[in-house]
């Protein structure tokens, strides 16, 4: 079965989220690509055929080629999970699998999938990111989302609340306040464009 570790989104998927000069914007980006995953819908059909799955979906609610999705709600389980698209054509996505031919039955569910990460702590416009694979180093990113133009950010061997932590690098006397994380020319409202790669242990932010 193909590799579905590695996640993408960017500005122009469905559903993926507006970043702006506004607190908070990135965020919300990150909220959705590392956590809860985006662009939900509900398949009108799943069966099976020859070890290729077809999901039929509404006018409006298709994905693009290639991407990760997670099904979840179809009997039989095995077509539920993560599931790289093969081939999207309009409202029709297939992916490969090992399940029985036939059609899957239940109110079956697809969104883009997130990688895979949790939200370790927040507070207004504050997050902390954390990789679940205990195979990883697995420190906290900690977020800070309070202005327009850029977002500040620190990595921490291990915290304990949204502002307390130990070995932070960059360290106060590198880089006071951490790193910058570039969002937008200013305090406006236009969408900016984006684009983050990522699996479960790690993601590029561009």
């Amino acid at each position: 079965m193909p590799d579905t570790s590695v996640k993408r989104i960017h500005e122009s998927m469905r559903g993926a989220p507006v970043l702006n000069g506004v607190a908070g914007s990135l965020i919300g980006l990150l909220d959705t690509f590392l956590v809860n995953g985006w662009g939900l819908a509900t398949a009108n059909s799943l069966s099976v055929s020859g070890g290729v799955a077809t999901l039929t979906m509404p006018a409006g609610s298709g994905f693009e080629d290639h991407c990760v999705v997670l099904i979840a709600g179809a009997t039989p389980a095995a077509l539920n999970g993560e599931q790289r698209i093969a081939t999207t054509n309009g409202t029709t996505l297939t992916f490969p699998t090992t399940a029985a031919d036939g059609p899957a039955t239940g109110t079956i569910t697809v969104k883009y999938a997130p990688c895979g990460w949790e939200k370790a702590f927040s507070g207004t416009n504050v997050a902390v990111y954390r990789s679940q694979n205990v195979m990883g180093n697995r420190r906290f990113l900690r977020v800070q989302d309070t202005g327009t133009n850029d977002a500040r950010v620190v990595a921490y061997n291990n915290m304990t609340d949204v502002n307390t932590g130990t070995g932070p690098f960059p360290t106060s006397a590198q880089v006071s306040g951490g790193g910058y994380w570039f969002k937008a020319p200013g305090a406006t409202g236009v969408a900016q464009r984006y684009d983050l790669l990522g699996d479960d242990r790690l993601f590029y932010f561009g």
